[in-house]
C-alpha cells in the first residue's frame, strides 16, 4: 500500500512541476510575443538619399550647321559622334565635298535654330523661351537625309564639345539647393540599365532672377553621347546624395540630449540606440550606419542595416492627444 501512495505523490509532483515549466514558457515566450503584435516596428535598410527635382533643361552649344550647296546623293565619310580636327572631310553630296571649318563632333541632328542658342546668347533666355520652342513646330530636332538632300538642306553639324550648357527654371521652393560654383549631378533620364551612362557632374556658373522664376545656367566638359540630339528635355537635378540608414523620422526619440531610436534585439527587449543623422527631409532621415565617433572622438555603436526599430508608442498617443485636444477646442469655438 505505501509503495502505491508514493507513486501516486511522485505523478502528482511531475504534474505540478510540468504546469510550472508551461506557465514560466508562456509569461517569457507567449506573452511577450502576442503583446509585440500591438507594437509598430519597421526594418531598417541601407540605402541612398537623393535631394532632387525634374525640370525641363534647354541646350546650349557652340555649334555650326551646314547646308548642301546643290542636289544630290549623300554620301558620309565620318559617323555621328566622331571628334573631328578643323578642315576634316565629313561628308560628299553629289559631286562636292564639305569640310568642316572647326574642331568638334559630327552630328546629324538639326532645328536650324543652332545660330540662335548659343553661349552668348544666353542673357536673352527666359522661362518663356521653353514655351516657345515647345510651340515651334517648324523647328523641332530632326536628323539630316543620309541618302538625297536638296540644294540648301541641312547635311552635318559639328558641336564644340570642349564646353558646353544647360539652362533651367526653378521656384523660390528649391532655389536654396544651388549655389554658384557648386556641382550638380545631371540625370538625363534616358532609361538606360547602366545609369552612371545617363549621370554627368555639371558645374552651376550663374543664377539670375527673373521675376518668380530664378534662371541657372550649368557648364560641362564632359561627354554625353546625346548631347547633341536634343534642344529641350526633361532632366533629374539632383543637388545632394547621401548614403547611410534610412529611418522613420517620427521613430526618432531624445534621451538625456542624445537623439536615437528603439532597435529590438533577439528577445524582443527595446534597446534605445543613439543615432548620428545625416540628412532629414519631411518623413525620411538618413544617419549614420554601424557606427560613428562622437565629438569626443569615441567611437558610438549605432544603427545597422536591417535593425528591427520600434515606432514609440508614446509618440503615436501623445499625437492622438493632441488631436483629441485639438477638436476638442474646434467644437468650443
Amino acid at each position: 500500500m505505501k509503495k502505491k501512495k508514493t507513486t501516486k505523490g511522485t505523478k502528482r509532483t511531475i504534474a505540478i512541476y510540468i504546469l510550472i515549466v508551461i506557465a514560466f514558457y508562456i509569461a517569457i515566450y507567449v506573452v511577450p510575443q502576442v503583446s509585440d503584435i500591438f507594437v509598430e516596428t519597421y526594418h531598417a535598410e541601407y540605402g541612398t538619399f537623393e535631394e532632387s527635382e525634374e525640370a525641363e533643361c534647354l541646350f546650349v552649344r557652340d555649334e555650326k550647321l551646314y547646308h548642301a550647296q546643290s542636289s544630290g546623293v549623300v554620301e558620309r565619310v565620318i559617323s555621328r559622334g566622331k571628334l573631328m580636327r578643323i578642315r576634316s572631310h565629313i561628308v560628299d553630296v553629289g559631286q562636292i565635298a564639305y569640310y568642316s571649318d572647326m574642331r568638334g563632333m559630327v552630328s546629324y541632328f538639326y532645328d536650324e535654330l543652332e545660330e540662335v542658342y548659343r553661349p552668348e546668347n544666353i542673357d536673352e533666355m527666359s522661362y518663356g523661351t521653353l514655351e516657345q520652342i515647345r510651340n515651334d513646330e517648324e523647328h523641332q530636332v530632326r536628323k539630316a537625309s543620309d541618302e538625297e538632300a536638296a540644294s540648301g538642306e541641312p547635311i552635318f553639324k559639328i558641336v564644340d564639345n570642349q564646353k558646353w550648357y544647360l539652362v533651367f527654371w526653378v521656384n523660390s521652393d528649391t532655389l536654396n539647393r544651388y549655389e554658384e560654383g557648386k556641382q550638380v549631378i545631371v540625370d538625363f533620364l534616358d532609361g538606360s540599365e547602366k545609369r552612371e551612362s545617363t549621370q554627368i557632374q555639371m558645374k552651376i556658373e550663374s543664377l539670375t532672377a527673373q521675376g518668380e522664376q530664378t534662371r541657372i545656367l550649368l557648364s560641362c566638359n564632359s561627354y554625353y553621347k546625346d548631347f547633341d540630339r536634343y534642344r529641350i528635355k526633361t532632366c533629374k537635378l539632383i543637388t545632394a546624395q547621401t548614403r547611410g540608414i534610412f529611418l522613420e523620422t517620427d521613430s526618432i526619440v531624445e534621451e538625456d540630449g542624445q537623439k536615437g531610436v528603439y532597435v529590438v534585439d533577439k528577445f524582443g527587449n527595446y534597446n534605445f540606440t543613439p543615432i548620428r543623422i545625416l540628412n532629414q527631409e519631411g518623413e525620411l532621415t538618413v544617419a549614420e550606419k554601424n557606427y560613428y565617433y562622437d565629438e569626443e572622438g569615441n567611437s558610438v555603436e549605432t544603427v545597422s542595416n536591417y535593425d528591427e526599430i520600434l515606432r514609440p508608442e508614446v509618440e503615436k498617443e501623445k499625437s492622438e492627444d493632441d488631436e483629441d485636444d485639438k477638436t476638442s477646442k474646434d467644437k468650443k469655438e
